[in-house]
């Protein structure tokens, strides 16, 4: 990575962001998503075209106050008018298939953390759940990482080496004690399917 964008990803102690660099190992190589613009009032919508969103979702000043409810209202900013009705247009944005792995990059302290995400795909419902939290402060990284079996193990390599520490289940984790780990903030929240 640092070859294809040097000032982005240098080497050696100037350090870089870490939702750059989960955005460049999970980026796709097709368009993943959809957007059509709709009529807030008729029925009126255009053809779907091909989105650039990809699977990491950066958080803005309006974002909804849970993850999952970020998810639902991803859509762009549209000044186009109905050609119908002349109401508001909106162009709401979906994934053409329920992805894999989906990232949420966290600025805020003040949104809650849903434990999974669903998806509806051909009639099934689809399940990402909270698989891993990367936490930053002090120009470090650190993370909790949520197996299977609902277990929550932390990671700090200057601190656990190559180990993990279990710090129980993750169902008893309020959403406010996922925002903090041992003094550093929430960065970004990892979703997968199991």
């Amino acid at each position: 990575i640092h070859t294809q964008n040097p000032a982005q990803f240098p080497y050696g102690k100037r350090g870089t962001s870490v939702a750059a660099l989960t955005s460049a190992i999970l980026a796709p190589h097709d368009f993943v998503a959809i957007s059509s613009p709709v009529c807030t009032s008729c029925e009126y919508s255009e053809p779907s075209i091909d989105d650039r969103l990809e699977f990491v979702l950066y958080e803005k000043e309006d974002t909804p106050k849970s993850t999952c409810k970020w998810l639902g209202s991803l859509e762009h900013e549209t000044h186009e008018k109905c050609p119908h009705c002349f109401s508001a247009m909106m162009q709401p944005i979906n994934f053409k298939s329920a992805p894999s792995v989906l990232v949420f990059e966290i600025n805020s302290r003040k949104i809650k953390v849903s434990k999974t995400l669903k998806f509806e795909q051909e009639g099934e419902t689809v399940v990402l759940d909270v698989r891993g939290l990367i936490y930053h402060g002090d120009f470090h990284f650190t993370s909790r990482i949520i197996g299977t079996d609902g277990m929550v193990w932390y990671h700090d390599g200057m601190t656990t080496g190559s180990s993990c520490e279990n710090e129980g289940d993750f169902n008893k984790f309020s959403s406010r004690k996922l925002l903090r780990c041992k003094g550093k903030k929430l960065v970004l929240v990892v979703y997968a399917r199991i």
